[in-house]
């Protein structure tokens, strides 16, 4: 009668056995993954760690520009964007904020093309902006810039005058040298111009 009993209770006490170490190695599995889920979330080298602050170009930086091609008077109307290009590269801290050829961009407010009796053209525009090397617009100083063709008006006049007077059957003939126009203004190609940063401003160098 004990031997039926005895081997009940050895059975009960391996079942119970088995449970628990299964019920171990359950808790062990939880605690590793949850372990390497932390470990990865905290990993060094991560995109995290990497992340810098963009670096600030002071107000007032002075870049060097250039006109990489001729702008005529005649050619533009107000509110018309034109191109200039970087010299020299900007740097901060050692790093290229502003590439060398990086793009300029100004803005024409008055064009007019040199006009009938000599009147001389005009050109004025002031600067807006220049490309930074994370593709951003860093703001420009908008200094305006005028300039005048040559004017002919005194010479023009001189000849109508003389010509009217002398000939003056042939008065008619003065009029042609009131079609004379005076000349375009223009930027050659090639003039540079010193600009300047309009407050400071962030750059992503990375």
């Amino acid at each position: 009668m004990m031997k039926p009993i005895s081997l009940f209770l050895a059975v009960l006490l391996l079942l119970q056995a088995t449970s628990v170490v299964v019920t171990c190695q359950s808790v062990a599995g939880k605690d590793l993954h949850l372990s390497e889920t932390t470990t990865t979330s905290i990993a060094p080298g991560s995109s995290d760690d990497q992340r810098t602050e963009p670096l600030q170009i002071p107000d007032g930086t002075l870049i060097e520009i250039e006109a990489p091609y001729r702008v005529n008077s005649k050619e533009f109307k107000p509110n018309d964007d034109i191109s200039f290009r970087v010299i020299n590269p900007i740097k901060i801290n050692g790093v290229t904020v502003i590439e060398q050829g990086a793009n300029a961009t100004g803005r024409i407010e008055q064009a007019k093309r040199g006009g009938h009796f000599g009147k001389a053209g005009l050109l004025v525009w002031s600067m807006q902006s220049v490309t930074a090397v994370d593709g951003s617009q860093v703001p420009l100083r908008a200094v305006r810039e005028r300039l005048r063709g040559d004017s002919k008006a005194a010479k023009v006049a001189t000849q109508m005058v003389v010509t009217g007077a002398l000939l003056f059957w042939i008065a008619p003939v003065a009029l042609l040298h009131g079609f004379k126009r005076g000349k375009d203004a223009f930027i050659p190609a090639g003039k540079r111009y010193d600009v300047y940063v309009n407050g400071q401003a962030a750059v992503s160098a990375h």
